[in-house]
């Protein structure tokens, strides 16, 4: 995406002046429109069955919901603060990246729009219809009427005009209607707004599955709730709010985290969508209200909220073809489910790759380590967890043994801070160590450390994971788990722990890599040993897979590596600001996205033709994570369980089902097989046993 006419001029002339070179990076907002794209790509796709395309529609929605409320969020108090920088990346102020930005949303909705009346088109098959109160007539009009008195109307909030304007919570639906006096030709704002109690989804009465959606239903409804005035248009709209919020002050630091919490929901509107014909004076009456821009409202056929996505799961259940086939998560063949995990772990280091096999070894561990006499303390960091967590029940139960239980809370998880300072407060309750970490820099780091008295001294079992300890997210994300009684790996998480629970953020270890110090240092010498081969004329090569790559310092060091002919291959699921197939610069920079059936969450980075380096963690390349939190990278020193990791990246780097390439001009496009072949889906690989 280019910029045009007089913002194409000015950027040209900021870019000469910046002090980077931008020919081979791009945007980390549109390269994160690019990937939500891929996302939705899965929901165009045919070979997908039916309600697992409708619920890609709906995340991509909720991720579309999430990137406003958060970067959207960030970027409109830059682009309002003074000396508003251009990116490192782009070159662009945060008031162009915006505008960007919703030029691009633009095309997004409209092939929403066209994918979700697809779906539908074909849902009908199976009696699957989604209709407007006004389809309906005789005795089923009648079975609504009623419901809607009943059911619906106690529900709801109405504002006449000349009322003060209510405040429109974050992704709330409303009825907004242009209203005035039958004989007068002002016009002025009515609002009617749905409580989050409403079911999303109202089943009609009859076979099939007939239904109707709450919005559209007070959509059809509401003039009627304004006795006396004609309605001129009406549509149902939903208000964006950024999240992007931080406790400030001094004291308590849960406290401040909880009372930030309550200021999410009045911060300022970063979007306004509307579904309907509402006539322009009404639009700009609510634009004035909520402090937007014409830029910042969207149009949309679909519906606004996808909440009734999930609803409609259970009335499918007849039609197992319209979903993915049943898959449980397996006990790993490496380990026996027979033995103690702990004594196998004592043998010799155990990787769990998750979902294709279960969390459950993990979870036995911990178990085992709460009834050991042996154990004498468990600690563990904590990002984000179930809210029904069995793990963090097990930590309860080890408390309850007298074991000393050491938890690292991160209250600043996005989403996740309410949770997280429940389930503080119950281990604390129960006599468990919390620690909240340090202000400055976010714990992110996935560490669990069991220590042992043995008749030989301490010994340690640590388990280094890359995903959250969140047995929900382990059946549906790729993730690696580590456990080990590597003895130094041990000692180092013991010296985290220590830094951690001192108010510190991670330091120096002698075999773990840990941010904000030692990644970013450890990675770049990675890098630089891999030049130092290509100088020689020695086999070389780079192989990540990562969440992200932002870091506009990673970035530069990967294109320094290309430029002295070491191969680079990217797995990058999400945002990737480097731009590959650069003449001179990053022409040995090869970039792939997988985005399929299971969310791509692992992180590996691996160095050596062979990939005879490899280190698995918490850490994306992005400068949050290698600066400002604490993260940690494990090296996986078994060598059957290295070679493991690379088969599982030579796999993935295989696929030609589920893989994107990037282009330097064409962006993301489908890795398809060679012509007689068959696609290759290296996520059904993994599920069938590989």
């Amino acid at each position: 995406m280019k910029l045009k006419g007089k913002h194409m001029r000015a950027a040209k002339k900021r870019a000469k002046r910046l002090p980077f070179d931008l020919s081979y990076t791009q945007s980390r907002e549109l390269s994160w429109l690019q990937f939500n794209a891929r996302v939705l790509h899965e929901a165009a796709d045919k070979h997908v069955p039916l309600y697992e395309r409708l619920r890609f529609a709906a995340i991509f929605t909720s991720n579309l919901d999430e990137f406003y409320m958060v970067r959207a969020g960030a970027l409109d108090s830059l682009a309002h603060a003074p000396g508003d920088a251009p990116d490192s990346n782009c070159g662009w102020t945060a008031a162009e990246q915006l505008a960007r930005i919703r030029e691009a949303t633009g095309a997004l909705y409209a092939a929403r729009d066209d994918v979700i009346e697809e779906i539908e088109g074909r849902l009908g098959k199976y009696g699957v219809s989604r209709l407007r109160p006004r389809d309906l007539e005789g005795a089923e009009r009648a079975w609504l009427d009623r419901y809607f008195e009943e059911e619906v109307r106690p529900r709801l909030s109405v504002a006449r005009p000349g009322e003060p304007f209510p405040h429109l919570e974050n992704g709330g639906l409303v009825v907004a209607l242009w209203l005035g006096e039958p004989d007068s030709e002002e016009r002025a704002l009515g609002l009617v707004t749905l409580r989050g109690d409403l079911p999303p989804l109202i089943r009609l009465p009859g076979e099939g599955m007939r239904f109707v959606l709450a919005g559209q239903l007070v959509r059809d409804y509401a003039p009627g709730l304004f006795p006396g005035l004609a309605v001129s248009s009406r549509a149902v709209i939903r208000v964006t709010r950024s999240a992007d919020i931080a406790p400030d002050g001094s004291g308590d630091y849960r406290e401040r985290v909880r009372q930030s919490l309550g200021q999410r929901q009045r911060l300022g509107a970063v979007r306004l969508e509307i579904q309907g014909k509402l006539k322009m004076p009404a639009v700009k009456a609510l634009c004035g209200l909520l402090g937007l821009e014409k830029g910042q409202v969207f149009w949309s056929d679909a519906p606004l909220s996808m909440g009734w996505v999930g609803q409609l799961e259970a009335e499918l259940a007849g039609f197992p073809e319209l979903f993915y086939p049943p898959f449980t998560p397996r006990w790993p063949g490496s380990a026996s489910a027979g033995r103690p995990v702990l004594g196998q772990v004592l043998e010799r280091d155990l990787l769990l790759h998750y979902p294709y096999e279960s969390m459950s070894p993990f979870l036995r561990l911990l178990e085992e380590a709460a009834c050991d006499p042996a154990v004498t303390a468990v600690s563990l960091t904590v990002y984000r967890v179930a809210k029904r967590s069995r793990l963090l029940g097990l930590l309860l139960d080890a408390a309850g043994r007298g074991k000393r239980v050491t938890v690292i809370f991160e209250l600043r998880a996005r989403f996740d801070e309410q949770n997280n300072l429940e389930w503080a407060a119950r281990l604390e309750a129960a006599g468990c160590v919390v620690r909240y970490g340090s202000e400055t820099y976010k714990c992110h780091a996935k560490v669990c450390l069991i220590t042992r008295e043995t008749a030989d001294g301490v010994q340690y079992i640590t388990q280094v994971g890359t995903g959250n300890y969140n047995e929900k997210t382990a059946a549906l994300y790729t993730d690696f788990s580590l456990m080990t009684a590597d003895q130094e790996i041990g000692a180092d998480a013991a010296a985290l722990f220590r830094d951690l629970a001192s108010g510190g953020a991670g330091g120096s270890y002698r075999v773990l890599l840990a941010a904000p110090t030692g990644i970013r240092a450890g990675l770049l010498a990675c890098i630089e040993g891999e030049c130092e081969k290509a100088r020689a004329g020695l086999p070389c090569g780079i192989t990540v897979k990562c969440n992200s790559l932002t870091d506009r310092g990673m970035a530069d060091a990967l294109q320094r590596a290309s430029a002295q002919g070491v191969p680079v291959r990217l797995l990058v699921r999400g945002i990737c600001c480097l731009v590959p197939g650069v003449e001179g610069l990053t022409e040995n920079v090869q970039i792939y996205s997988i985005v399929g059936r299971f969310l791509e969450h692992a992180r590996a980075y691996a160095f050596g033709a062979g990939m005879e380096t490899v280190y698995i963690g918490s850490c994306d390349l992005m400068t949050r994570n290698l600066d400002r939190r604490t993260e940690v990278l494990c090296p996986v020193r078994d060598a059957a369980l290295a070679e493991r990791v690379r088969g599982i990246l030579r796999a993935q780097l295989a696929d030609t089902a589920k893989r994107h390439m990037l282009h330097r001009k064409k962006g993301y496009l489908p890795v398809r097989p060679e012509e007689g072949e068959a696609p290759f889906n290296a996520q059904a690989w993994f599920m069938d046993g590989n």
